[in-house]
């Protein structure tokens, strides 16, 4: 039973978030320690987590595995753009609305979550879903926004978590295997991505009143999207390529895409908007009310999951 411990490990994280808002609330903290610590998760946290998931034996399984949980994420961020183009025609979604119920924080929240609920073994085959994420956020996800400048490929290709992908990749397929204190040091940094993902949102939810909370009528819309309309077809679209024989793997191998699918809008729409001029304040309230909503959602789509995958 994965929900039990699932819940365990988001009670946990979000016993961080809300002390470290209680520390900006009480001026211990500022608003701007957020900035230091995104590009200490981003730039080095994260690519370590990435990297270390890849020491580990390369075998046909491995191989597999990293295949079905590619293919997943291709899949679910197809059915994501499409949920998002309908809501565009119908809904006049906005480019920060769109691009919330697309992307979702696949890394930050995702990666400790599998090594505590799975296992530290399964943490690899995230990174499958890292690289279709960062491949569609910085080229699709940035027309959202921009409709005139070409993607900035370079970019893509010296993205930190990319970077990590192919040197874990290489190391796996070479056998490289760290020394004993150099793989040590990974791991420990490893194991802050959770607390330190939930220190940063935790910070951005202590800059945040109640009237600012409040002051979006259709926020409430993009997280019933997010986390109820979209993470259902997710579960839906798992369930059945299970279901059909699409995919004959083993059933964690499927849930692992699945936690990124289902998990709360990614915190780098903020970023992005912030440097299209688009409303940036907007898409920190949506990042932080899919946060919030994600301790009972998630758990409950999992039971889903589980109760129709048998």
């Amino acid at each position: 039973m994965i929900v039990i411990p699932l819940l365990k490990k988001i009670a946990e994280l979000f016993l961080i978030l809300f002390t470290t808002t209680a520390l900006v609330k009480g001026r211990i903290l500022k608003v701007s320690d957020s900035a230091v610590l995104s590009r200490l998760s981003l730039n080095f946290i994260t690519p370590c987590v990435i990297f270390n998931s890849f020491q580990k034996e390369l075998s046909p399984e491995v191989t597999r595995g990293l295949l079905v949980s590619a293919g997943l994420a291709v899949a679910f961020h197809i059915l994501f753009f499409g949920f998002a183009w309908v809501l565009k025609k119908v809904w006049k979604a906005s480019e920060v609305e769109r691009a919330s119920v697309v992307f979702t924080n696949a890394g930050n929240l995702v990666i400790p979550l599998v090594s505590y609920v799975i296992g530290e073994e399964w943490v690899i085959y995230t990174s499958a879903y890292v690289v279709v994420f960062n491949i569609l956020f910085w080229t699709v996800g940035i027309r959202m926004f921009d409709h005139e400048s070409k993607p900035d490929y370079r970019k893509i290709l010296l993205n930190p978590n990319l970077l990590a992908v192919a040197a874990g990749l290489f190391s796996l397929f070479i056998g490289l295997k760290l020394p004993e204190p150099v793989a040590l040091a990974f791991s420990d940094v490893a194991v802050m991505i959770g607390p330190l993902s939930m220190m940063i949102t935790g910070i951005i939810v202590g800059s945040l009143s109640f009237s600012d909370l409040v002051s979006y009528r259709r926020v409430i819309g993009v997280v019933l999207f997010r986390m109820a309309v979209g993470s259902g077809l997710a579960v839906l679209l798992a369930v059945f390529s299970l279901k059909t024989g699409i995919l004959s793997v083993d059933r964690s191998i499927v849930l692992i895409p699945l936690f990124a699918a289902i998990a709360p809008s990614a915190s780098n729409i903020n970023q992005v908007a912030i440097l299209y001029n688009k409303d940036a304040k907007y898409a920190s309230v949506i990042n932080v009310l899919t946060t919030l909503s994600c301790i009972a959602t998630m758990p409950l789509w999992v039971m889903v999951f589980e109760a129709l995958a048998g």
